[in-house]
């Protein structure tokens, strides 16, 4: 009987336990460079070389283990000796919905799909966006559904820094005081901030006044941007730009 006979009879069938993963089968021994092993829980399989396997250093890739929730599956995470951008998107996104932190109250109420908490999936998705690949786009969840709480393939797109710096600080006006808006004396006042200056937009007698005054500038720089980028961004992003409707509650 040669020596890769008696392995298999030696180790196909037998159950251990990995390092973090819980318990796994071996179903096959080719050699001692190949060996096929089962997770029981998820039904994952992998190889890896005999030394590892009996040390337990085998990983279930098919189980939530990024934030409890993601599931890294066969994906290369790594390119090159650095995390690829999809994984790294792909984390940054898992940490604003599921992270602890308290600096993450801005995303309170946020989730991922299922098809995107698994990482396989992610990537091709991404693979198919516009600007994925480009310099100084990111992954956005707001901007063609309004208000939404749920990154998901339907939901998200990527746009330039730009285009998102438009939304980044919606609650631009005094604590009971309308967005766009402040009090100045018996008077209201309307200001919109474009790039990194802040235009003033003059004084009015009544806060929704001022409101719509800024209401009209604001979405009138929206579509100047939209116009700006609309050959480089995804057409539904162009259009959600478009026909953005700046409301007394954002």
């Amino acid at each position: 009987m040669d020596s890769v006979t008696k392995c298999k009879q030696k180790y196909e069938g037998l159950v251990l336990s990995s390092k973090q993963d819980g318990d796994f089968k071996i179903i096959e021994y080719a050699h001692n460079k190949h060996v096929v092993v089962r997770f029981l829980e998820t039904g994952y399989e992998t190889v890896g070389r005999i030394g590892n396997v009996l040390n337990g250093q085998v990983k279930d890739r098919a189980k939530p283990s990024v934030y409890g929730v993601g599931i890294v599956g066969d994906s290369a995470i790594v390119v090159e000796g650095t995390k690829s951008k999809e994984y790294s998107v792909w984390v940054r996104m898992l940490d604003r919905c599921y992270s602890l932190k308290e600096s993450r109250t801005t995303y309170e109420g946020c989730e991922v799909s299922d098809f995107f908490k698994f990482f396989p999936n992610f990537v091709s998705w991404c693979h198919n966006q516009i600007g994925f690949n480009q310099d100084g786009f990111a992954l956005d969840k707001d901007i063609l559904v309004k208000g939404n709480k749920l990154y998901s393939e339907t939901t998200c797109c990527f746009v330039p820094r730009e285009i998102n710096n438009l939304f980044t600080n919606r609650k631009t006006s005094s604590v009971g005081v309308i967005i766009g808006t402040f009090k100045h004396g018996d008077r209201f006042g309307a200001r919109f901030s474009k790039a990194t200056r802040t235009t003033h937009l003059g004084y009015f007698n009544t806060e929704i006044e001022a409101f719509c005054a800024y209401k009209k500038a604001k979405e009138a720089h929206i579509k100047e941007v939209a116009n700006r980028w609309m050959d480089k961004i995804d057409h539904r992003v162009y259009d959600a730009l478009m026909n953005w409707n700046v409301e007394l509650t954002d």
